[in-house]
């Protein structure tokens, strides 16, 4: 898997809510799961064409509570589906769970990072080290990665591919 994500930032605000926001509440409710289908609905409630506008690689950077309300996992998954990656000043306990879940790579305690980017810069993140680079202002901070464990469940595609590799450890081979 690759760690670092090289992309354009997609700068959103505090408070984003995960059944409106990030994703449309009738995803949840129809228990949609399919990543192709979910894709095209990332933050369709803030910018309509956003599944358009972005690119594998490009980088959400948001601030306190990402996906806040009901932790449904449908978001996460769509955001998963269009290769981006997530630095976010905060994240409930709930979607931080979910985001590990849907195998996204994300940075969840990134005091002040709104005031590190504008929309459009173009960023790089390793998300092993925590290495935040803003390529457009020349800057570069450090943020706490996730844990080495949780890394892992993120490397294999989330809680499904990993719930199966320990129940049949011998497809690990194939």
């Amino acid at each position: 898997m690759n760690w670092v994500y090289e992309g354009r930032c997609w700068k959103f605000a505090d408070n984003l809510g995960i059944d409106s926001d990030i994703m449309p509440l009738r995803f949840a409710l129809a228990r949609e799961t399919r990543p192709e289908v979910l894709r095209e609905h990332v933050m369709e409630a803030i910018e309509p064409e956003f599944h358009r506008k972005v690119a594998p690689g490009d980088i959400i950077v948001a601030g306190k509570r990402f996906g806040q309300g009901n932790p449904h996992i449908y978001g996460f998954i769509g955001i998963h589906a269009l290769g981006l990656g997530l630095v976010v000043e905060s994240i409930p306990r709930g979607s931080y769970r979910n985001a590990i879940n849907a195998g996204l790579p994300f940075l969840p305690r990134c005091p002040d990072v709104l005031a590190e980017v504008s929309e459009g810069d173009q960023l790089r993140v390793n998300f092993t080290t925590g290495e935040f680079s803003n390529v457009t202002r020349g800057s570069t901070r450090t943020y706490d990665p996730l844990d080495a464990s949780l890394l892992e469940i993120i490397a294999a595609g989330g809680w499904e591919p990993t719930l199966r590799r320990k129940l049949n450890p011998t497809t690990e081979a194939m």
